[in-house]
């Protein structure tokens, strides 16, 4: 396909050969300030590209592994002290230790390589990294995990603000455009994808913009900063977009509280109780100890109390700990059944995705995992009651039942984090 050659003449001619040996893998930077990575396997291209990360935003890719694991107060004050017992109360850091235990070792082998590459580049340019930052390392397999967790998880499908616990967090107006045309559509006639992402240039939602090759692997697109995969991308055959989805992937529980618990059902239960430190840095350098309690309900977490009332949060995508996994089986897959099988995982909790292919295939999908809910006259975008049975989940609904639409006759899709009913007209799904 063409695309790949435009790569090569992009590498070639614009990069001016600025290269740096990597283990046996190269990286041609061009005129944009992107890295075309070319290896001999998958473990060398991942340690090239995060050497790359490293290279163009070494203290930002630090200092996010830093608070992702709950140690933001630690290296840079007190003001990161609210996000630090955010990580901490949703468990971060021992559930992204239990995931990494749980990658194909393939998986963890291409972890381990992309952080084995963030190291290496610390370590030969030790005068770009900031003392502060030089503290965080060495950076760990399992920080990309963490890393995910904190950014998805627990700013995307659900976020501070949203239960009141974090209210300064910049979590409003995120979003993204994308469409896809169809053959019968385009003056080419051949299928497009628009990708059109709006999220803050700074901090978690920073984009990486890179292009790999290795095996059977050619995919250009971008991923955040200190995620070891492409969040949106192409390859020779085809390409997609995400866009945040509207689905309601997390509940907020109101617990009664009775006798040092709460009740449930016909009786009452102990919350299950851990304790944890937070080192904080002051104005002078000197580090302190907070301590604070998390109490666990059957729900999750809880994150406020009020009026003798306390707040669970209840999340999808606790147990899906192969994100990894699917991103890397969407880069590689050739045509729509590979791709569809590569995202029926749905390891992704969160977003839409819009997909187009040179068969001229156009696909929008509504992704994410959904819980499925009990029946019953509850406000499920508000406070749920938490007091019973009958309120709680704990299933998703599988990718065959999600809203999907594929080829539909208008010969378009697109998406702006819109339902996915009124992704095409006329209308190719129907609201019920």
């Amino acid at each position: 396909m063409k695309y790949k050659y435009i790569f090569y003449l992009c590498c070639i001619f614009l990069s001016g050969c600025n290269k740096a040996p990597v283990k046996e893998s190269e990286i041609l930077w061009d005129t944009y300030g992107v890295p075309h990575i070319f290896a001999d396997n998958y473990e060398d291209m991942f340690y090239a590209y995060g050497w790359a990360q490293m290279r163009n935003h070494g203290n930002l890719l630090l200092q996010l592994y830093a608070q992702a694991r709950g140690q933001g107060a630690e290296y840079f004050g007190e003001k990161h002290l609210q996000s630090d017992q955010w990580v901490h109360t949703h468990n971060v850091v021992e559930r992204s230790r239990e995931w990494l235990e749980k990658q194909d070792s393939d998986i963890r082998k291409m972890l381990e390589a992309f952080t084995d590459g963030i190291n290496a580049y610390a370590k030969t340019h030790p005068d770009e990294i900031d003392n502060v930052h030089q503290l965080i390392l060495p950076a760990r397999p399992e920080d990309c995990l963490a890393h995910f967790q904190r950014v998805i998880l627990f700013h995307f499908v659900t976020n501070p603000r949203d239960v009141n616990f974090d209210p300064s967090v910049m979590i409003k107006d995120r979003g993204s455009n994308t469409w896809a045309v169809g053959p019968s559509r385009s003056a080419s006639g051949n299928a497009m994808l628009i990708v059109n992402p709006h999220l803050y240039w700074s901090d978690m939602f920073t984009w990486f913009e890179a292009h790999t090759i290795s095996g059977d692997l050619n995919a250009y697109g971008a991923g955040l900063v200190g995620m070891p995969f492409l969040g949106i991308a192409f390859n020779d055959n085809l390409g997609w977009s995400h866009t945040n989805n509207v689905h309601d992937g997390q509940d907020l529980y109101e617990l009664s509280l009775k006798d040092g618990g709460y009740k449930w059902g016909d009786g009452v239960l102990n919350f299950e109780k851990r304790s944890v430190k937070i080192k904080v840095k002051d104005d002078e350098g000197n580090l302190h100890s907070k301590e604070f309690v998390i109490r666990e309900s059957v729900h999750g977490p809880v994150v406020s109390e009020k009026d003798g009332k306390a707040y669970a949060l209840r999340v999808v995508g606790l147990n899906q700990p192969h994100i990894f996994r699917q991103y890397f089986d969407m880069s590689r897959a050739q045509n729509l059944e590979a791709f569809q099988d590569a995202v029926r995982q749905l390891q992704n909790p969160y977003f839409t995705i819009m997909y187009a292919d040179k068969d001229g295939h156009i696909m929008h999908v509504f992704g994410g995992r959904t819980p499925i809910r009990p029946k019953g006259d509850w406000d499920w975008l508000g406070v749920v009651p938490g007091d019973s049975p009958d309120t709680k989940w704990d299933k998703t609904h599988p990718y065959d039942e999600l809203p999907k639409s594929i080829d539909p006759e208008s010969g378009w899709l697109q998406n702006a984090n819109d339902p996915p009913w009124t992704t095409t007209f006329p209308n190719a799904i129907s609201r019920h």
